[in-house]
């Protein structure tokens, strides 16, 4: 959930500091907003590859298997070379800058999304093992049940025939 609101805030900056490149940048925002807006999707950046980088050294070699965890990585790296270095070069790239953090949104929303379905597809496993167990355990109850029952009428019928 975490990842989630930075990235909501960092589509939010993207959007504002986008809006202000296509409009009169003195009329909307002043230069010490757009300069504190400027770090603080830095630091969701920097967040967000450290997530990817941690991602790398938990998952190891399994981690290439997942083509969502590579281009994320790989769109944040991106990102975050463009915000940090060549924007300042150039104000035309600060749409492609935009653009990079706005497929890096919409990419990580596609992997959240294919996280949590992969996490209930899990989720829904384990529970129809443990159904597994418990209908197993319950076969097993109602087996000894049968012979107990079985062995109860066996008695009823001795009883009767002495009597």
């Amino acid at each position: 959930m975490f990842t989630v609101s930075l990235l909501i805030v960092d589509l939010i900056i993207t959007i504002l500091e986008l809006s202000s490149s296509l409009v009169s940048c003195e009329k909307n925002m002043n230069s010490v907003l757009e300069h504190c807006l400027h770090w603080i999707g830095i630091g969701i950046l920097c967040f967000l590859l450290v997530k990817t980088m941690a991602m790398l050294v938990g998952l190891g070699s399994s981690f290439f298997h997942h083509v969502g965890y590579v281009v994320d990585g790989v769109v944040a790296i991106g990102a975050m070379f463009l915000e940090a270095f060549v924007v300042r070069k150039g104000g035309g790239l600060l749409v492609v800058v935009s653009l990079w953090r706005v497929i890096r949104v919409v990419e990580s929303a596609f992997e959240l999304s294919d996280e949590a379905i992969e996490a209930q597809i899990a989720g829904i496993v384990c529970q129809f093992e443990a159904l597994k167990e418990e209908n197993t355990r319950l076969l097993e109850v109602i087996y000894e049940k049968d012979k107990m029952i079985e062995m109860l009428k066996e008695d009823l019928d001795k009883c009767r025939d002495f009597f």
